[in-house]
């Protein structure tokens, strides 16, 4: 299937690591120019050296700072001549007993998630609009619909930018552009990886059985952890001239972990 991504520029935030990393590679696989965004330049590096030679760079941007975001995106349609698509997927894992939470620790976590993707909308809205193929996706995360103790930040922001793609869908459906929403499942991000190995430590466990542990204790025995390139592979298809019709819709890609009778 030609996904007519040949040539088109997508920006992937949060592209230096983890389910980012995995979007860059699959838009390039299928003949997109990829810009890795991010806050450390030697990630980003990392994942463009990592690519297919000439269909990549990356630039260093803090999505939670608005000025930033809007010199980072007219530096990448200087480089370019055009923006196509947009993979919201910067965040930070945060969370813990909301009796202990800050204003601080919350405000950082919904800046860099909502406040950060409606900045790199807003600044690419004329790119946009001028592309015959406008796309915007999101990347959420369950906690949005299922309670996961230890991450109450990580959760409200999520729900936040489930409320911001059914409203921008609407608002920028008469200019042609899509916005919809990936909810990935447990998958083996660094911070995932980064907690099993503290449980491993604490616990005196394997990496592996540590990893085995936080899907038993989420009520998630019956599942596995998600490979990055299987989150991947939706968003480009959500990026394609295929997915036209698809507009303001959140997709769980989660393996069939948080089955529900209806939605």
């Amino acid at each position: 299937m030609d996904l007519n991504l040949l040539e088109r520029v997508i920006l992937v935030t949060g592209g230096g690591r983890g389910i980012g990393r995995a979007i860059a590679k699959a838009c390039i696989e299928e003949g997109a120019r990829v810009v890795v965004v991010g806050r450390g330049a030697e990630a980003c590096r990392e994942t463009v050296a990592e690519l297919e030679p000439g269909r990549a760079d990356w630039i260093t941007c803090d999505v939670s700072d608005p000025a930033a975001v809007k010199a980072m995106v007219e530096e990448v349609v200087a480089r370019h001549g055009r923006l196509d698509g947009i993979v919201n997927n910067a965040g930070r894992f945060g969370g813990g007993p909301l009796a202990d939470l800050t204003p601080e620790a919350l405000r950082e976590g919904v800046d860099t998630k909502v406040i950060g993707a409606l900045a790199v909308v807003q600044a690419a809205l004329p790119a946009l609009r001028q592309s015959d193929q406008g796309r915007v996706v999101n990347i959420g995360g369950v906690s949005a619909q299922r309670v996961t103790p230890g991450a109450t930040v990580t959760a409200i922001a999520n729900s936040g930018m489930n409320t911001l793609t059914a409203y921008l869908a609407r608002e920028l459906a008469p200019d042609g552009v899509t916005v919809n929403c990936v909810i990935p499942g447990y998958t083996l991000t660094p911070p995932w990886v980064a907690r099993a190995k503290a449980m491993a430590e604490a616990e005196g466990l394997t990496q592996e059985a540590a990893e085995a542990a936080i899907l038993q204790r989420q009520d998630m025995g019956h599942s596995r952890w998600a490979e990055d390139m299987e989150i991947a592979w939706p968003v480009v298809f959500l990026l394609s001239a295929q997915a036209r019709f698809i507009n303001g819709d959140a997709f769980r890609v989660d393996g069939g972990q948080f089955l529900a009778i209806q939605r």
